[in-house]
């Protein structure tokens, strides 16, 4: 291929110093092995180790603020937050709401996703997971039948009872963000409440096939279930492609 047949790429930006720095000292933390709650060096001191003035190390800062890296409080200065799967959630919620078209494929996020957790959770959950998933199912069974947000809140906790017990963190933070998701893009009550004998149906079999240890049946069992969800996507949500 001749130099004039390569497609065409935008030029990257180059990277303002307040991202550098901000960079530099997401780095110290990781190589340092701080945790959440270690305080950072003073504002001064960040200053002259970096070589920058003071407003490029507060801008820098903001920017590890906004990552979710860092928290900032007057009169304690900087130290290393607790990282979490909120801002990912956060991420999520606003590509759906101002792209709901999208959400087909954050169901086909899921079908790529969540078989293989409830397979993962077939060989590694414990007895409580299991009394867990049930108890859930449960209290969604003894709803009344039109009480949507109960029932979708329960739906939802399945699933999360579910990726719990894979004991994978990451896949559990991954799994997380996108069913939150799902609570706020649920827009049809009426579709999601007449579809809800088949979701228990298909809930108690993949229960039943992680409580029997069974993986390819709880593999088996998710594929099913988000499938048919998937094939509904448009009755649960209008404006889904």
């Amino acid at each position: 291929m001749s130099s004039t047949d390569q497609p065409h790429r935008a030029p990257q930006r180059p990277k303002r110093l307040p991202e550098i720095v901000a960079d530099q000292l997401q780095e110290y933390i990781l190589s340092n092995g701080l945790s959440a709650g270690d305080r950072l060096p003073t504002e001064p001191a960040l200053t002259e180790m970096y070589e920058v003035s003071r407003q490029v190390v507060r801008e820098a800062a903001r920017l590890l603020e906004q990552r979710g890296v860092v928290e900032i409080r007057a009169g304690r200065g900087m130290s290393v937050a607790d990282v979490s799967v909120d801002r990912v959630h956060d991420i999520y919620r606003l590509f759906l709401r101002f792209k709901p078209e999208n959400f087909q494929d954050l169901l086909a996020t899921r079908l790529v996703l969540e078989p293989g957790t409830a397979a993962l959770a077939a060989t590694q959950r414990s007895e409580e997971d299991i009394a867990r998933m049930r108890e859930t199912l449960q209290a969604s069974k003894s709803l009344a039948s039109d009480a949507f947000s109960e029932h979708l809140a329960l739906d939802l906790e399945f699933h999360r009872r579910v990726s719990d017990a894979c004991h994978n963190p990451f896949l559990i933070a991954l799994s997380t963000p996108i069913n939150e998701s799902l609570r706020e893009v649920y827009a049809e009550p009426i579709a999601y409440l007449s579809s809800l004998p088949r979701t228990h149906a298909e809930h108690e079999t993949i229960l039943e096939a992680i409580a029997a240890g069974d993986e390819e049946a709880a593999r088996t069992a998710t594929v099913a279930h988000l499938g048919r969800v998937r094939d509904e996507a448009r009755k649960l949500i209008p404006d889904a492609g």
